[in-house]
C-alpha cells in the first residue's frame, strides 16, 4: 500500500470499548423500574379506594335494613259466612197479639189538712209584774234548795212562771245545769204545778235563773226572745 493510500484512509480516534455501550441500557431499565413500581402502586391504591368505598355503602345498606321496622304480613282470610239451615223439624210460628191491660192512673190521695200551731202564749212585759214574779220565784228556789252544792260551776236555767207565780217549765242553758239538775228544787217545784202549767193560757214571764257553787242564787228577767 501506498503512502497516499494510508493517508486518505481515515482513522478512527475513538474506539468502542464495552463499557461505553451498557451504561445507557442501565439507565433505561432503572427508569423503566420506577415507571412500573408508580404505576403499580397507583393501581393499588384505585383498587383500595374502590374496596374501601364498597365496604362502606354495604355497611350502610346493613344498618339501614336493621333500623327499618319489620311489618309481619298477615295473609289475608276470606270472611266465613256461617250458613245455617233451617231444621226441618222447626215448627211454624204464629204471632199472636198480646192483649194490652189499660193502665188506670192511681187516684190522688186526699189532701191531709194541716194541723195549726198553737199561738205562743203572751209574755208578761209589764216591770212591776217581773218584779214581783222574780220575788215570788226566789222565795220558791231558795226555800227548797236544802242540798250543799256539789258542782264547781254556774248552773244556767231559763225558768217559765204564771202569772200566779207558778212555775211553768224550765230549760238547761249548759252542761253542768244538765248534770246536776238533781241537786236544785225545780224538778220538784214543776212537777207540781204541770197539770196548772199545761191547762193554763196565762201569760208568762221568763227569768234567767244561776246557781252558783258557793251556795248562791241569783234570778234576772229573761231579755230577748
Amino acid at each position: 500500500m501506498s503512502s497516499q493510500e494510508l493517508a486518505s484512509k481515515p482513522t478512527n480516534s475513538v474506539s468502542s470499548s464495552p463499557g461505553a455501550d451498557e451504561t445507557p441500557k442501565a439507565s433505561n431499565s432503572l427508569a423503566l423500574q420506577l415507571i412500573c413500581a408508580v404505576g403499580v402502586l397507583g393501581f393499588s391504591g384505585y383498587m383500595f379506594s374502590s374496596w374501601h368505598q364498597t365496604l362502606v355503602q354495604h355497611s350502610l345498606a346493613q344498618k339501614a335494613q336493621a333500623e327499618a321496622p319489620v311489618v309481619a304480613e298477615t295473609p289475608a282470610t276470606a270472611p266465613v259466612e256461617a250458613q245455617v239451615q233451617p231444621s226441618a223439624t222447626q215448627p211454624a210460628m204464629t204471632a199472636t197479639p198480646a192483649a194490652i191491660t189499660p193502665q188506670v192512673a192511681p187516684a190522688a190521695p186526699a189532701a191531709v189538712p194541716m194541723l195549726s200551731e198553737p199561738a205562743p202564749t203572751p209574755a208578761i212585759t209589764d216591770p212591776a209584774t217581773l218584779t214581783s214574779l222574780s220575788q215570788k220565784l226566789y222565795e220558791q228556789i231558795d226555800g227548797n234548795w236544802k242540798s250543799y252544792p256539789t258542782f264547781t260551776s254556774n248552773l244556767v236555767y231559763q225558768v217559765q212562771v204564771q202569772q200566779d207565780g207558778a212555775i211553768a217549765g224550765y230549760d238547761s242553758l249548759n252542761q253542768p245545769a244538765e248534770d246536776y239538775l238533781g241537786e236544785t228544787p225545780l224538778p220538784e217545784l214543776t212537777s207540781n204545778t204541770a197539770p196548772l202549767a199545761e191547762t193554763s193560757t196565762e201569760p208568762q214571764a221568763k227569768f234567767l235563773v244561776l246557781l252558783m257553787p258557793s251556795g248562791t242564787l241569783e234570778i234576772s228577767p229573761w231579755v230577748g226572745n
